[in-house]
């Protein structure tokens, strides 16, 4: 799926490293050429990178 900026994500609970962001819902906020989106948490606020695989419609 091609996402664009304003779209709002889920991220994959098996897709990170990081698991207080495993079934985080964001916003993308930043799509840079490679393909990685920034996405910003509806709970926190904070920011994170991640690759399309990592994320899905939300």
């Amino acid at each position: 799926m091609a996402f664009k900026d304003g779209d709002v994500v889920m991220v994959r609970k098996d897709a990170v490293a990081d698991p207080k962001w495993g079934g985080t819902r964001g916003t993308v906020v930043e799509i840079i050429d490679n393909g990685q989106m920034r996405v910003r948490s509806d709970q926190t606020g904070d920011d994170k990178w991640f690759t399309p695989d990592q994320v899905v419609s939300g």
